[in-house]
C-alpha cells in the first residue's frame, strides 16, 4: 500500500485522508437512504413551505393595509379561509358530491357506450385501435374502470395537503426562525448569498403560485360554465376536476380533457364535438393571453426538463411527486444557477476588460 502513497504525503496523513474519504462516503449514502426513507415526508415539508409562503404574502397585505402584527394576520387569514372554505362547502358541495357520485356509478356505462359508439364507426374504430396499440393505451371500458385508483391518488393527495396545511400554518407563524436556521447551517463568509438565495426562491414560489392559482380558476370556472352551457352532464364536477388537475402541466388538461370527451361521447357524438372545441378554444386562451400575462415574472422552464421532472416524480412518489414536481423544479433552476453557475462557475472567471469605447 505505501507504493501507492503520493511521495509528498506521510503515510499517517495519507490513511487519515482514505478514512476520511471513507466516512463522507458512507454519510453521504446514509444521508441517500434517510431520505428517500422520509421522501413522503420531505414532500409535504415542501409542499407545506408552498403554502406558508402564500399564506405569509396574504398576510403581509393585511399587515399593510391595518398595521396589525404578522402574526395574528396569519391567524386571521387562515380563519378567513377556513370560513370561506366552509360557506362554499355548504354551498356546493351538495351538488358537486352528488355529481361526482352518479359520475363515479356511471363511469362503467359511460364505457360500454363509448365502445358501442365507437365500434358503429369502422374508421373511428380503427383509429382508435391503431392509436390503442401504438401507445399501449387500454380499451375505454378498462380506462374506465381504473377510475378508481385515480380517485383513491387523488383523495391521497388530499388527505397529504391536509397535513401540509398544518405545517404551514407553523412555518407561517415563525418564518424568520426558519430561516435564521437555515442560514446558520451555511459558513459565516457564505451566509449573504445564502440570504439573498432565499429571497430569490421565496419570490420565485409566489410568483409561480400566484400565476397557477389564476390559471386554475380561470379554467375551472370557463370550462364548467361551458360545459353547462352546452348540455354535458355533470358539468361542475367536471370544470372542478379541470381546475383542479390544472396544477399539473402538460398532463393535467389532457387528462380533464379526456374524461370530459368521454361523458359527452357516451351521451352524444355532437356533444363530443362542442367539448372538443370547447376545450381547444379555453387552451388556446390559456397559451396565448393568460400565461404570457400571469406568468411574466415566474422563473421560465424548459419544456423537456418539466416533462421528465414530472415523469420521474410520478414513478418515484406517485400522485403527491406530481403535484410537487413543478414548483420543485423551479426551485432547483433557481438553486442551480445561483449557487453553480453565479457562485462557482462564474466566480472564478476573470473580470471582462471594458470594452474600448
Amino acid at each position: 500500500m505505501d507504493r501507492d502513497i503520493p511521495p509528498s504525503m506521510p503515510a499517517d496523513q495519507f490513511r487519515t485522508r482514505v478514512v476520511f474519504t471513507a466516512f463522507v462516503v458512507l454519510g453521504l449514502a446514509a444521508l441517500f437512504a434517510a431520505a428517500w426513507w422520509l421522501r413522503t415526508l420531505l414532500l409535504i415539508t415542501f409542499l407545506a413551505v408552498l403554502l406558508a409562503t402564500v399564506l405569509r404574502a396574504l398576510a403581509g397585505r393585511v399587515h399593510g393595509w391595518t398595521g396589525m402584527r404578522a402574526r395574528w394576520a396569519v391567524l386571521l387569514i387562515a380563519l378567513v379561509l377556513v370560513f370561506a372554505t366552509g360557506v362554499a362547502t355548504a354551498l356546493v358541495a351538495p351538488t358537486l358530491a352528488d355529481q361526482t357520485r352518479q359520475l363515479l356509478q356511471r363511469l362503467p356505462q359511460i364505457a360500454e357506450t363509448l365502445q358501442q359508439r365507437l365500434n358503429q364507426y369502422a374508421w373511428l374504430a380503427s383509429i382508435w385501435q391503431q392509436v390503442s396499440s401504438g401507445l399501449s393505451l387500454p380499451a375505454p371500458a378498462d380506462a374506465m374502470g381504473q377510475a378508481g385508483r385515480v380517485v383513491s391518488a387523488i383523495s391521497e393527495a388530499l388527505g397529504y395537503a391536509g397535513l401540509a396545511l398544518v405545517g404551514a400554518l407553523f412555518f407561517a407563524l415563525q418564518p424568520d426562525l426558519y430561516r435564521r436556521g437555515m442560514i446558520r447551517l451555511v459558513p459565516v463568509r457564505r451566509r449573504p448569498a445564502a440570504d439573498d438565495l432565499l429571497s430569490e426562491l421565496h419570490a420565485v414560489i409566489l410568483s409561480w403560485l400566484g400565476a397557477q392559482l389564476m390559471l386554475m380558476i380561470f379554467i375551472g370556472v370557463v370550462v364548467g360554465l361551458g360545459l353547462w352551457m352546452i348540455g354535458v352532464p355533470y358539468a361542475l364536477a367536471l370544470g372542478t376536476l379541470a381546475g383542479l388537475l390544472e396544477f399539473i402541466p402538460y398532463l393535467g388538461p389532457i387528462l380533464s380533457a379526456a374524461v370530459a370527451l368521454s361523458v359527452a361521447l357516451g351521451a352524444d357524438p355532437t356533444l363530443a364535438l362542442w367539448t372538443l372545441g370547447l376545450f381547444l378554444i379555453v387552451q388556446q386562451v390559456e397559451n396565448n393571453v393568460l400565461q404570457p400575462l400571469v406568468q411574466e415574472s415566474a422563473v421560465e422552464i424548459p419544456p423537456v426538463l418539466l416533462m421528465v421532472m414530472l415523469f420521474g416524480m410520478g414513478q418515484l412518489f406517485g400522485m403527491v411527486g406530481v403535484i410537487v414536481a413543478t414548483p420543485l423544479l423551479a426551485v432547483l433552476i433557481v438553486v442551480v444557477r445561483k449557487v453553480y453557475v453565479e457562485g462557482m462557475l462564474e466566480a472564478d472567471e476573470p473580470p471582462r476588460p471594458p470594452s474600448p469605447t
